[in-house]
């Protein structure tokens, strides 16, 4: 491939955001049943040096994002980065499946690591050009091996992994510390195996005088993470190593779903409590996921953050990934695509700034800097990147998808006691095998 020098390129035209414009054009795609969505910038424009990055973040994670493209614009003049966030969730993955089936998709889009598989790489997704990484100064070695084989399917590599974000367990210094749970170094003291756990709890529970646990049973989605990550310390798997077939061990399943119900059961975690405003008001933990590092230092609490404590014999805690993609466009090359490689290439080494929005970035040089372990509670659950538990590689799983869902009320009225474990397994093995029979909506196959 014929390597252009960008600083060759014409000057850049004012920059422009695409939100509405992007999202009012999908719409009406949408609504006329078109697989073109939306052309490229740079398809329309004749210029290689515009690109288009489709995302979905959105509040603190949003602007942080924001920053950075404002960062590499001032950085390379010559380069126009049109960025356009659309909405959170299933909307977001039918447009840009949409885009990328018409061959006119935006040169960048962003994707959940657990959405990979069901998205069709080779049709919906273009490879990225490992040389072009490489010629970035990115390379494999530069990420954990397993978020990286994760993201390579037939032996090209579809997406290039920008964070994690795990299940976190949030401490409360004010409750724990006169309950005698924390080190010498004001963190959280080591918690092993269920019955520890629950000891710990008791012991807030004693010093704030009610439920010392914000997590809740209510909602299928979080009862699916907390599943995830403590399924996985148990050593089993859902799905086998393909995500053709079911893989779960009931007696496994069942352990840990009768230890969620003992959660409710016994008081330790009320259902349906607002977490933000129980750790706000004194609560003593929430398992959630690490985004609320946010919302909890902007309220000014003394706290820290770990991956979920190893209570079922293996370290392990669930997590999801941000990856980089390249939708599929006819013809793609070029100029717009070595701009492409530039920004994905540009935004990994530059994360640092990223991880400030709480996510653990998947660049290891980040993940080691200085000023990265000097974050706080960042740097304390950094660890969970060598212990994610991520959904199985099948197309119904991730992020908003209707494993989620569907397997989620089950695991939730197991924790809620109107299923026993035993009941919730099988209905969890019925909904499983109705998914696996159940075709890609995306479809399969490449692109010709």
């Amino acid at each position: 491939m014929t390597h252009v020098s960008l600083r060759s390129l014409p000057p850049p035209e004012p920059s422009r955001r695409g939100l509405l414009r992007g999202a009012a054009g999908l719409g009406a795609a949408a609504a006329l049943g078109s697989t073109a969505a939306c052309g490229s910038a740079a398809s329309l424009t004749g210029g290689g040096n515009r690109i288009q990055f489709w995302n979905l973040f959105s509040g603190g994670d949003g602007a942080h994002m924001r920053a950075l493209l404002d960062r590499f614009r001032a950085e390379f003049p010559a380069i126009q980065v049109e960025d356009t966030t659309l909405a959170w969730g299933d909307r977001y993955y039918t447009k840009l499946a949409m885009a990328g089936a018409g061959g006119r998709a935006p040169e960048v889009g962003v994707l959940h690591l657990g959405r990979l598989a069901g998205f069709a790489p080779g049709r919906l997704l273009d490879p990225i050009d490992t040389g072009l990484l490489d010629a970035e100064g990115v390379r494999r070695e530069d990420f954990n091996p397993t978020l990286w084989d994760r993201a390579t399917i037939g032996g090209e590599l579809y997406g290039l992994p920008l964070d994690i974000h795990p299940s976190t367990m949030f401490y409360n210094r004010a409750a724990c510390e006169p309950a005698g749970l924390l080190g010498p170094d004001g963190r959280l003291a080591r918690i092993e195996g269920t019955e520890q756990f629950l000891d710990a709890l008791d012991a807030v529970r004693e010093v704030i005088g009610r439920s010392p646990l914000g997590w809740n049973a209510l909602m299928p989605a979080e009862c699916w993470w907390t599943f995830v990550g403590l399924y996985a310390q148990t050593g089993g798997t859902i799905l086998t190593e393909d995500g053709t077939g079911i893989a779960l061990d009931d007696d496994r399943a069942e352990e840990v779903l009768a230890f969620m119900a003992r959660l409710v059961a016994d008081e330790y975690a009320i259902p349906g409590q607002d977490l933000v405003g129980y750790f706000v008001n004194g609560g003593g933990f929430v398992l959630f996921g690490n985004w609320l590092v946010v919302n909890f230092a902007d309220a000014g609490i003394d706290f820290g953050a770990q991956p979920y404590p190893t209570l079922f014999g293996t370290p392990a805690t669930q997590a999801e990934a941000h990856i980089l993609v390249l939708p599929h466009q006819e013809g793609r090359g070029g100029e717009a695509n070595e701009v492409a490689h530039r920004l994905i290439a540009w935004l990994v080494r530059n994360s640092l700034a990223w991880a400030e929005a709480s996510h653990v970035p998947a660049y290891l040089p980040v993940l080691d800097d200085p000023a990265y372990l000097a974050m706080e509670p960042q740097a304390e659950y950094r660890g969970a990147m060598d212990i994610a538990a991520f959904d199985p590689p099948a197309w119904f799983c991730g992020t908003s998808s209707r494993v989620q869902i569907e397997v989620g009320v089950h695991l939730s009225a197991a924790a809620m006691g109107s299923l026993t474990p035993g009941e919730a397994v099988r209905a969890i093995r019925s909904t499983l095998r109705d998914l696996l029979d159940t075709r890609n909506p995306f479809g399969e196959g490449t692109a010709s």
